[in-house]
């Protein structure tokens, strides 16, 4: 774990709490996917879960773009190592998201043009900002895809039901949220240490991802010309608001980024990292794993 003190860079790393970042390159079968209603049949949800795979290829080309302004100021060779492999996991999620959303728009939830849509919008404002708002703003993010990440690996029951590629892309994509989670926070705070500023920033993450998402989701409905339904509302809450509801799931770990000193591996949940690897990772779904086996027969 790094640690600041008086203004002062002191680093300290406990190598115990960092896990490998090791990009892994996965490819889902997307094409799998029949209907445009694919968790649950619910309308909600599906556009929920749609809504938030369309930001992904533009938010997460902006935030190894954030990383990278900074790459050549970091000094420690362990945080080095992180950022490559940062880099790495999230090319290989932006992939895959592109793969998933091109599947969806075909049946009719035109995640595409809302990639499309938030990458010209960032393109447009990305450099009116400094460095330092682009990667506090980065880092606010990573700590809500984190938190996500760590409540759908903990309670997977509540995704049985989605398609299985998508399940499959979300099961993936949230155990190497949780293994990169800090990488953004330890590059910003070895070259800013300003936590009080990521503290302001993370209000605004928050609100941009909410006022996204929502705006997104009501896109891809109005797309259908589809009107929820009361099933489909009840559905929605109990997924958000239940006892094991997302946003029920989230609110203590997200509030906890507004501590002094808190660190994003304050929250210890290397467990779930081990969890993926025994219960949800498919290894012919691993296309990286599959050229090296090849690579080392035919050496």
């Amino acid at each position: 774990m790094l640690f600041w003190e008086n203004g002062m860079n002191a680093t300290v790393t406990n190598l115990d709490i960092k896990p490998e970042i090791k990009p892994r390159h996965m490819s889902m079968p997307f094409e799998q996917i029949d209907t445009p209603y694919f968790f649950a049949g619910n309308a909600l949800l599906s556009t929920f879960f749609a809504a938030l795979s369309s930001t992904f290829p533009a938010g997460e080309g902006e935030f190894i773009a954030s990383v990278r302004l900074y790459r050549d100021k970091v000094k420690d060779p362990l945080l080095q190592e992180q950022i490559r492999g940062f880099i790495g996991q999230e090319g290989h999620h932006s992939r895959q998201h592109q793969r998933a959303n091109e599947v969806l728009r075909d049946l009719g939830l035109d995640a595409v043009a809302l990639d499309k849509h938030l990458e010209s919008y960032i393109a447009r404002r990305v450099h009116k900002h400094s460095p330092k708002f682009r990667l506090a703003t980065t880092v606010g993010m990573e700590h809500l895809t984190a938190i996500l990440a760590e409540h759908i690996l903990t309670y997977p029951e509540t995704v049985e039901t989605l398609s299985e590629p998508v399940k499959d892309l979300l099961y993936w994509h949230a155990v190497e949220e949780i293994e990169h989670k800090a990488v953004a926070f330890d590059t910003f705070m070895s070259i800013e240490n300003d936590q009080k500023y990521l503290r302001r920033m993370m209000v605004w993450a928050t609100l941009f991802f909410i006022h996204r998402i929502s705006w997104y989701m009501g896109k891809l409905l109005w797309q259908q010309k589809k009107l929820p339904s009361w099933s489909d509302i009840k559905g929605f809450a109990g997924f958000m608001f239940g006892k094991k509801g997302m946003f029920t799931g989230i609110t203590k770990n997200y509030l906890d980024f507004y501590k002094k000193g808190f660190h994003p591996w304050d929250h210890e949940n290397r467990d779930l990292i081990e969890r993926w690897k025994t219960e949800f990772y498919r290894e012919e779904q691993d296309v990286g794993a599959q050229r090296a086996a090849e690579k080392t027969k035919s050496a």
